[in-house]
């Protein structure tokens, strides 16, 4: 049933206005509500009736959201005619879809945003596989990105259930891991790492890992081409190996054009789920820790170019300096770098400072504790400016000491040691 503008919906004693109609699809109908002086989007499900689906719905409810990434069902609500849906927050109109990124309509302020998007998507899915759920529906209509910020929302959450059990649906055939494809497995832990690793590489490199030369064997995408180049014969387009499924030049711009430019780490990570992550689910996927802290050395190491302000990584981590820009040929800035255990941090104006940076036991890769600025009366001199509650230690190259208040700014000078904690030491190196 449909509900008309102004109409009153009542559900367990309660009341709420509808306000317009903002979205019909398969599953259900999503309107614009006024409940208790609030908006929200109500989603009421087309003619689903079996309780473990509402049973589900309710728990989630209950138990809460994994984090404010998550437009989380807040409502249960029950209609008088047996159907049912649940109420949720408004998406804030700063946010694009997924779906327009990949078209090209929208997409990220620069590299680093985008990157943060995707620590904020791992961090979202490791704490929801910690509450002992899995998402079991990743595709690109779930997701949602503020280009200026990076941060990141994720819909479409009512059709996530307990690890191992499923509710009757399995995602889209071009995110699914190849077990799923296949029908041997239901959604799980394993599957949702797979499809997550999906998700990367299209943000990464805006093309599908497994579309590539093959694509030319089918006249037709039809349900057993889908078949065979998700489930049943998948081939990694960058399989170290087997090259018969390479990006083709003029198809698969994007691909060719991103994958060079991202760091070793990176690509390793990828290799490992989508080729020995094909037979090894449980032990062969890059879990989201790995790929949070991976993701952090690539946003640490990332500089721009003096001269086409492309942003591209120096190369510290992997002993490979970039002593010019891959894309322009102009020679790389110099630059001081901050080591801190086994992150190399390039002070490049804008750069930030992260808690897990300052603290080994953290688990925090978001929250920023630092940022590199200029000095307002001589721009040439550059500092880290804090925002610490605590006092910090510095020692310059001739062992001589000084006290950076709570909030202050670290000089960037050659040689300098910055005791950050008793167990955390940086120093600044000049590249």
């Amino acid at each position: 049933m449909k509900f008309s503008k102004n109409e009153i919906i009542k559900s367990n004693g309660s009341t709420m206005k509808v306000l317009d109609l903002l979205g019909d699809g398969g599953q259900g109908e999503v309107y614009l509500v006024d409940y208790d002086h609030n908006k929200y989007a109500l989603k009421i499900y087309k003619d689903i009736q079996y309780d473990d689906f509402k049973n589900n719905l309710r728990s989630n409810i209950e138990k809460g959201s994994p984090s404010d990434n998550f437009l989380w069902p807040k409502k249960l609500v029950e209609l008088e005619d047996g159907n049912f849906g649940y109420l949720m927050d408004l998406r804030p109109n700063n946010y694009s879809s997924f779906v327009s990124y990949l078209n090209g309509k929208d997409g990220f302020k620069d590299r680093k945003t985008m990157i943060k998007w995707c620590i904020e998507l791992c961090t979202s899915f490791k704490k929801l596989h910690e509450m002992g759920y899995s998402y079991q529906d990743l595709n690109d209509g779930s997701f949602f990105f503020d280009g200026d910020t990076g941060e990141l929302l994720i819909c479409d959450n009512d059709n996530v259930t307990a690890n191992q059990k499923n509710l009757g649906v399995l995602g889209k055939i071009k995110y699914m891991a190849p077990e799923i494809v296949r029908g041997d497995a239901l959604p799980d832990t394993h599957s949702d790492r797979f499809s997550l690793a999906v998700i990367l590489f299209m943000t990464l490199c805006l093309g599908n890992p497994f579309e590539g030369e093959r694509l030319k064997n089918y006249n037709i995408i039809d349900e057993k081409a889908e078949l065979e180049l998700y489930g049943t014969k998948p081939l990694f387009v960058y399989h170290k190996t087997d090259k018969s499924n390479r990006p083709v030049r003029g198809y698969h711009a994007s691909v060719l054009k991103r994958w060079p430019t991202l760091p070793t780490y990176i690509k390793e990570a990828f290799h490992r789920t989508f080729v020995d992550g094909l037979q090894d689910r449980e032990n062969g996927r890059t879990t989201e820790i790995e790929w949070i802290k991976q993701l952090c050395r690539y946003r640490d190491e990332l500089i721009s170019c003096p001269k086409c302000g492309v942003e591209y990584i120096k190369g510290l981590a992997e002993n490979k300096p970039n002593l010019v820009c891959p894309y322009c040929g102009a020679n790389s800035k110099k630059l001081s770098v901050l080591v801190i255990g086994k992150s190399y941090i390039v002070l490049e104006l804008g750069k930030k400072i992260y808690k897990h940076h300052i603290d080994k036991y953290s688990s925090d890769y978001l929250t920023e504790v630092g940022v590199v600025i200029a000095n307002k009366n001589n721009p040439s001199l550059w500092g880290i400016k804090v925002s610490l509650n605590h006092d910090i230690l510095v020692k310059d190259s001739k062992g001589v000491e000084k006290t950076i208040q709570a909030n202050g700014v670290i000089p960037i000078v050659k040689d300098l040691k910055v005791k950050f904690s008793d167990e955390t030491i940086g120093v600044i190196y000049e590249q």
